[in-house]
């Protein structure tokens, strides 16, 4: 808080805020969505959220880039406002979860076409 009572965001060493947006959005956005794409097209590979494998059924590329894209910019405008320490914990989630879905999808896919 500064004099006024209002938050401020602490500074963060070596830009750490930067290098897990960029992780976020390489393996979340990226990353899901190139693993994601492929899968669909390998056969016996089946996408388990419902939501996701609508959007599969229709326009596939454009639909999960638009979705991505939206998720992204919805989390990010969170994390504007969001305080230290809890700010860093919007990237990071993102980052996880995109790196685990990323190596999730593609061992599925060696799978698929090795087994």
């Amino acid at each position: 808080m500064n004099w006024r009572g209002s938050p401020e965001r602490a500074a963060l060493p070596s830009n750490v805020d930067a290098h897990l947006w960029l992780v976020a959005v390489a393996f979340f956005g990226v990353g899901d969505l190139v693993t994601t794409t492929i899968g669909y097209s390998v056969a016996g590979v089946v996408e388990l959220s419902p939501v996701v494998a609508l959007l599969l059924e229709q326009r596939a590329l454009l639909s999960l880039t638009l979705l991505k894209t939206g998720v992204i910019a919805a989390f990010f405008a969170i994390w504007k406002y969001a305080s230290w320490p809890y700010s860093v914990g919007i990237p990071l989630g993102l980052s996880i979860l995109g790196v685990a879905v990323t190596v999730w999808n593609t061992g599925i896919i060696l799978v698929a076409v090795t087994g």
